[in-house]
């Protein structure tokens, strides 16, 4: 149940803390009030949605806890079974959410707070009338057994399904078969012919640079014997003999030039050392234009297998995988197509009798559910009201299952002598108010929430209606702990406790307010209720004895 609740620049709620305890409580006030501003704040902690229009004025961020008490302990709960909802929104469309001090996402909010709290509002009234939420609701009802079967079928279904995409696969014809299975066999033989080696791009790579590094290498060298030593006299050698002998010549007559073309003949000696140390490494270089040629090709070759197949040899290489497989499977077709054939009479078969097994369980749900509605519509004052849940099953025209083979529909009958008709035929909002609150009284003590909350549950009703309703919510409250927002004295006198929800002025801005009454201002409140005179004697008199007696007189 939830044991308190914090609010804090939410709307109109700038600071506000409210204890809840078990039983029946109920929360009053004058129409613009806020008690709508309590129930969307509740909405919003437990996982519902949020904008900034929520965020009070001049707030940055708007802040909502719940404290739920858990009777038996659950895992995501602390040792006390005490767990802490925690959810902000703020201006900039952010949030974050918390469950026991955990982030936490809002669908994390949403599942944990779906076992301890419902809250069915105003809205619940139009959501109770579409047909499309019969079904789930009959199933909720309807509990394990309904459960059971209802897995069973989809499982079943699902892999009908499976089956039936895989035939319309294979069901191609021949010629684009045959047309498909040439153009894998072509595209694998051309992979696998290529010889692809592992990391071999990599290899070819530094291949290619280390070819290309000894060319360049041996033309450079080629280059320089050339102008060192070549056949005609431009060369650096020749040059240098011409000048020794020059030299020579000179040192005859001057002992200076003597030495000069002795230093020269060294040179001389030296270059030819260089000649030689470089004859001797144009040998031992390994120049391969024609190995180049061919490494530059392999990897232009590889590189349109890429381009074709996947960037890198690893995927050109997994795409002959893929077609070799494919080619398989091209191969088995007509042994496939057999035993898939098989398969789906055999599926058929198992799906029609998992329709039946489902289809009995949800009209067995059907008629329990519909003579639980119809004992609350008598309580409420609806004698002469009968619930049904019709259950039709969708055709199964050319043999096509469905994945809802069921449609679901709740009707009622208002009065004696009328057809049964859909739930959106009622006019009256009383006999509304009333249908929504059998049905959720029902499914309540299937749900076994911790927590219910009905927000003006008492719209369209009065009179001896109201008092039963009163009756009904106070039963509810036994097994379950129930805030009840009213406009009702009736139902605000069984209440065990009642709150008051106002608006006051404080520093200069409106602030919503929510107190727990005493005997004295509670009396006061019903009186308020029942004639809107809550200083008049007569309604504060019969207001004491509706407080003090637990009794909604009428």
């Amino acid at each position: 149940m939830i044991q308190r609740v914090e609010i804090d620049t939410f709307a109109l709620a700038d600071h506000l803390g409210i204890d809840f305890g078990p039983g029946f409580t109920v929360l009053s006030g004058e129409t613009g009030a806020g008690k709508s501003i309590l129930i969307d704040a509740l909405e919003f902690a437990s996982g519902g949605r949020a904008d900034r229009s929520m965020i009070r004025s001049g707030a940055d961020e708007a802040s909502v806890s719940i404290l739920f008490k858990d009777e038996e302990v659950s895992c995501e709960s602390s040792t006390d079974g005490e767990i802490l909802f925690v959810r902000s929104f703020r201006t900039n469309g952010r949030g974050y959410a918390r469950l026991n001090g955990r982030l936490a996402t809002v669908g994390e909010l949403r599942e944990a707070s779906s076992s301890r709290l419902a809250i069915h509002s105003q809205s619940d009234q139009q959501l109770i009338f579409k047909e499309n939420v019969h079904l789930e609701l009959l199933d909720s009802y309807g509990g394990a057994s309904v459960a059971a079967a209802l897995d069973a079928y989809t499982a079943l279904y699902e892999s009908y399904s499976r089956v039936e995409q895989r035939l319309k696969a294979l069901h191609l014809d021949p010629e684009t078969r045959a047309r498909r299975r040439d153009i894998l066999l072509y595209q694998q033989n051309e992979i696998e012919q290529a010889g692809i080696a592992k990391d071999e791009e990599e290899t070819l790579l530094k291949r290619i640079k280390t070819l290309t590094a000894v060319r360049d290498i041996v033309a450079h060298v080629n280059r320089a014997l050339y102008e060192l030593e070549s056949d005609d006299d431009r060369s650096a050698s020749g040059h240098l003999k011409r000048a020794i002998t020059e030299l020579e010549s000179a040192g005859r007559k001057s002992a200076l030039l003597k030495e000069l073309a002795e230093r020269a003949a060294l040179v001389q000696t030296s270059l030819r050392e260089i000649i030689f140390e470089l004859d001797r490494l144009q040998e031992k270089l390994d120049d391969r234009p024609e190995a180049l040629e061919e490494a530059n090709q392999r990897l232009v070759f590889l590189r349109r297998l890429q381009e074709k197949y996947g960037q890198g040899l690893d995927r050109v290489l997994a795409y002959a995988d893929q077609a070799r497989e494919e080619i398989d499977k091209i191969d088995a077709t007509d042994l496939e197509l057999r035993q898939l054939t098989e398969q789906r009479q055999d599926l058929s078969q198992a799906i029609i009798e998992a329709d039946a097994r489902l289809y009995s369980a949800r009209v067995y749900a059907a008629e329990n559910l519909s003579r639980a509605v119809n004992r609350e519509l008598s309580d409420l004052n609806m004698n002469d009201a009968v619930f049904d849940v019709s259950i039709e099953s969708i055709s199964r025209e050319g043999g096509r299952f469905h994945r809802k083979p069921h449609l679901v529909r709740f009707l009622i009958r208002p009065n004696p002598g009328e057809p049964m008709m859909p739930l959106v035929s009622i006019v009256s909002g009383g006999e509304a108010s009333r249908v929504l609150l059998a049905i959720k009284t029902v499914l309540a003590a299937v749900d076994r929430v911790s927590t219910i909350i009905f927000d003006e549950i008492d719209t369209g009703i009065s009179g001896k209606t109201t008092t039963m309703i009163a009756r009904k919510l106070t039963s509810i409250s036994r097994h379950a702990q129930v805030l009840c927002v009213t406009h009702s004295a009736q139902i605000a006198a069984v209440a065990d406790a009642h709150f008051l929800v106002g608006k006051e002025e404080k520093e200069g801005r409106t602030v919503m307010t929510v107190r727990q009454l005493n005997h004295k201002e509670r009396v006061a409140e019903v009186a308020r209720l029942l004639t809107g005179r809550p200083d008049d004697p007569s309604s504060l008199a019969l207001a004491s004895k509706m407080v003090k007696g637990g009794i909604p007189y009428v």
